[in-house]
């Protein structure tokens, strides 16, 4: 896939939670990100360490479907925390972790990001194991939280953040499609959105 084909469902989430963010004043955008912060170091720090001193990591922490078929099933977490596509692939998903999270997590807060991310990348690692058996990253979360936040705009954004969210999501379906495993991260981050969506609607009745 072509890195546009990445950017483009990440910008136009991104773009349509501001404008949810926004709608809901200025108390909202002050709030401290706990949980992408969180994340950054969680995902960080053991990065670092495999770009820099322990190579080694990526081979045993990342998604190997040899290996977990063996039992270690705990690398569908782990490989959350190593990146697979050298400097230039940990630096933009640390830097989509980032910006993504930041919206995401004022629009759900830190709690439901907590079980956005979580459920999109865990369960992007077995459609992983179907159509990229090796790798690792952190970026299916990210593209689980993005899509979790097209699907609120889809619901109760204004007309260009409803556009803007089914932009992001036709692209996350096309590549789900494609059988790339963002896609399927994507899949599970807006059904975990929609039922988080349709639980404070009822809530609120």
């Amino acid at each position: 896939m072509t890195a546009l084909a990445y950017l483009v469902p990440l910008a136009t989430a991104v773009r349509a939670g501001v404008g949810l963010v926004a709608a809901r004043g200025s108390d909202v955008r002050r709030r401290v990100p706990v949980a992408t912060v969180a994340a950054l170091v969680v995902v960080g720090v053991p990065t670092l360490l495999q770009l820099t001193v322990a190579p080694a990591l990526l081979g045993q922490l990342g998604r190997d479907r040899a290996a977990i078929g063996d039992g270690q099933v705990w690398r569908l977490v782990t490989s959350l925390v190593v990146q697979d596509g050298g400097v230039a692939g940990s630096v933009f998903n640390l830097a989509a972790l980032a910006v993504v999270g930041v919206v995401a997590e004022r629009v759900w807060g830190a709690g439901r990001w907590a079980v956005v991310a979580l459920a999109s990348g865990v369960l992007a690692q077995v459609w992983g194991l179907v159509v990229q058996p090796v790798g690792a990253g952190n970026s299916v979360a990210v593209f689980g939280l993005a899509a979790s936040v097209a699907v609120v705009a889809v619901r109760s954004g204004d007309r260009v953040g409803r556009l803007l969210g089914v932009a992001s999501l036709l692209v996350a379906v096309a590549l789900l499609v494609a059988g790339d495993i963002h896609g399927g991260a994507a899949v599970v981050g807006a059904a975990v959105g929609t039922v988080l969506t349709a639980t404070d609607r009822r809530s609120r009745r």
